[in-house]
């Protein structure tokens, strides 16, 4: 995919379109390759963590849903889509589009923590001996009780005691899709939240999920709070912070958001 593509990426209007598209040309009909690929990015093995991958890719291609922006930022290496300058341009309008139009991009696409929980159970159960044979109700107790103690360690993971007083002390922070600075000046922009109620990644963590700016630079604004709706309301972040170094106009990919960033000079 290189520059002679430039004209051709504006004839797609709907982000899945694109994304079918990019998958077709690679050679990925049937997203089992694709979905082998993914499931090696994300550092994910098993049968059911590849069969939740192909679902996702399935219903991502048919536009049912779309990808949340992690995984949105792994399809975007997986199919090189940086190295056209062109194509990384509408990829990410057309996502931007989509997210605002479903309205929930963090719910979007299938969970596989949850996916792997179902098909464990049911894999489980296929392959089990015929001639041992569980009561219904202790089997149903049984799962109950794991699924209670896995709750109880999440919760205490979560440090409520620590969040439910501090977390509205924290400064609230919005996303700022378009963002104008003089040389010199500093604003935060945008924030990386962990898991719901729990402290953000630390900054190096955060640094690597940012792009490289022509104009300026990034660094850590600590710890504030911003609205999720995968969360459904304010939860911990780390703040992004831009300092503009030199003037001009910039778009840029921050966290799987478009923002267009413009310095302009000091001021005579």
């Amino acid at each position: 995919m290189g520059d002679a593509d430039f004209g051709k990426w504006s004839e797609f209007d709907k982000w899945h379109l694109l994304f079918d598209e990019l998958c077709n040309r690679s050679g990925d009909y049937d997203n089992a390759a694709l979905g082998s690929r993914y499931c090696s990015l994300m550092g994910r093995r098993g049968e059911a963590h590849f069969e939740t991958a192909v679902r996702n890719l399935r219903n991502w291609r048919a536009g049912r849903h779309i990808p949340r922006q992690r995984n949105f930022m792994f399809l975007s290496q997986l199919l090189d889509v940086a190295s056209d300058t062109a194509l990384s341009t509408r990829w990410n309008e057309l996502y931007l589009k989509a997210r605002e139009a479903e309205g929930r991009a963090e719910l979007a696409d299938d969970l596989p923590e949850a996916a792997d929980a179902g098909d464990t159970l049911v894999a489980a159960n296929a392959t089990a001996p015929a001639a041992r044979r569980f009561d219904g109700r202790r089997l149903a107790m049984a799962v109950a009780i794991f699924c209670c103690g896995v709750l109880a360690s999440e919760l205490y993971r979560a440090e409520p005691w620590r969040w439910t007083y501090s977390v509205e002390k924290l400064p609230l922070i919005v996303l700022r899709p378009h963002v104008s600075l003089m040389v010199g000046e500093s604003l935060v922009i945008h924030g990386e939240r962990g898991d719901c109620g729990k402290p953000p990644p630390d900054w190096e963590y955060v640094l690597t999920r940012l792009p490289i700016s022509r104009i300026g630079s990034f660094s850590d604004g600590g710890i504030v709070r911003r609205n999720s709706n995968f969360c459904r309301g304010e939860t911990p972040a780390r703040a992004v912070t831009f300092t503009a170094q030199k003037p001009g106009v910039e778009e840029l990919l921050v966290l799987g958001d478009v923002m267009r960033v413009t310095v302009t000079g000091p001021s005579s």
